[in-house]
């Protein structure tokens, strides 16, 4: 497993490590199943985090591993265990449900007690034409010398690539996925190609200074002003717990075509162009809302703040073919300023709780850390992303003080 690899499950295990244990109980889909195998009994489980809920993106969004073994590479949001037999048994599991691009067949020699915690294949092209949750079932088949073949049908809900999953509370414990936002920030996407062609922006030098970050950033406003993107005040929270939280973001390419943006939706649509100027980016997570900033310099200690509820306020009442390219291109930078003072004020009142104890209520999610630790974009999930530095503490408006690059 590489570097990338071994830091999301890392990032996944220190969340999940000490509070899946606590979870088996809630979260146990099969338990108890006894397979007669001479002398032995093998007993297997299989678990999921939340209880019966099963997020395709969390698993779409990390490195692709190649040719590379599924077995024991998932994030453990899915477990199986198998215990009861004696050490050295050769037995072999088959995984599958409908959306996985293949059956997942593990071979193993138990050691003893063994968790597994598997990765599937899942199929994009297929998840795409998912709109809401679906009931279904994952059939899992155990088979080895000596051992009567079985198979166990377990109830699953998959959910759809337009939700995310950024926080669970279960059996007392709480599991912190905020990074994942990430997943739907993508620099390579044909969306942020067309915006760039837009702008002007394709040969743009990459690390600019302070001034230049802000005309990109102006410029890309501009564009979106132009497309007619409009913010839609809809509720993006699908599920606000008790157990499970999770909100709807558009994929870049819905975002485009619909002309709409939720708050969520204008935040990875704006971090997207952003990264692909070679400019960190930040979504700042508050209770019912979200808004996106970005580093002035190379350094981290500044950062500016857009709030995406101001997008299409350049049209506002008035229909293209009513709006001549000036007179837009002069409201649209009027409407990015009033953006950037509605983001300075909405960080200035949200940063004193940004302090990771106020998850999941408030959060702030930077996508160069993110990609550091192997979140990569959900339709290039197969790409090597550049391994940004890791920035742990929430950006400055004004103090001098550099943010702690620690890991």
């Amino acid at each position: 497993m590489d570097l990338l690899a071994t830091r999301i499950s890392s990032i996944f295990h220190r969340h999940l490590g000490k509070t899946l244990r606590s979870f088996r109980g809630s979260a146990l889909l099969m338990a108890g199943c006894l397979l007669s195998a001479g002398v032995s009994a093998l007993q297997l489980d299989v678990e999921t985090t939340p209880n019966g809920e099963v997020f395709p993106t969390l698993e779409l969004s990390r490195p692709a591993l190649g040719t590379e073994a599924l077995d024991d590479d998932g994030n453990g949001l899915l477990r199986i265990r198998l215990s009861g037999m004696q050490t050295g048994k050769a037995v072999k599991l088959q995984l599958s449900t409908p959306g996985l691009l293949r059956p997942l067949v593990i071979e193993r020699r138990l050691e003893g007690n063994t968790l597994i915690r598997p990765r599937l294949a899942w199929d994009v092209d297929a998840l795409r034409q998912l709109r809401d949750p679906r009931q279904q079932m994952l059939t899992v088949s155990i088979s080895g010398a000596g051992l009567a073949s079985t198979v166990r049908k377990v109830p699953i809900r998959v959910h759809p690539l337009d939700e995310a999953l950024y926080f669970v509370r279960e059996s007392k414990a709480d599991v912190d996925l905020g990074w994942a936002f990430a997943a739907w920030v993508d620099p390579d996407h044909a969306v942020v190609d067309e915006i760039l062609g837009m702008a002007g922006l394709i040969d743009t030098p990459r690390s600019p200074g302070r001034d230049e970050r802000l005309r990109l950033a102006r410029e890309m406003w501009i564009v979106l002003e132009r497309r007619g993107l409009r913010y839609a005040s809809e509720r993006t929270g699908i599920s606000q717990g008790p157990v499970m939280y999770s909100q709807r973001v558009r994929l870049l390419s819905s975002i485009w075509d619909d002309r709409v943006a939720n708050c969520m939706d204008g935040s990875v649509l704006i971090a997207s162009v952003l990264e692909r100027l070679g400019i960190d980016s930040v979504i700042v997570l508050v209770p019912g809302h979200a808004f996106v900033g970005f580093y002035t310099g190379s350094d981290k200690r500044e950062a500016e703040f857009l709030e995406t509820t101001l997008l299409g306020s350049a049209r506002q009442s008035e229909t293209q073919g009513q709006v001549g390219e000036g007179a837009l291109r002069a409201r649209a930078l009027a409407g990015f300023e009033a953006a950037r003072q509605a983001g300075k004020t909405a960080y200035r009142r949200a940063s004193p709780r940004l302090d990771g104890r106020h998850r999941p209520d408030f959060a702030l999610i930077d996508i160069s850390t993110a990609r550091a630790y192997g979140i990569m974009p959900l339709a290039g999930g197969n790409k090597r992303m550049h391994r940004a530095g890791v920035v742990a503490q929430a950006p400055n408006q004004s103090s001098q003080r550099p943010a702690d690059h620690s890991p």
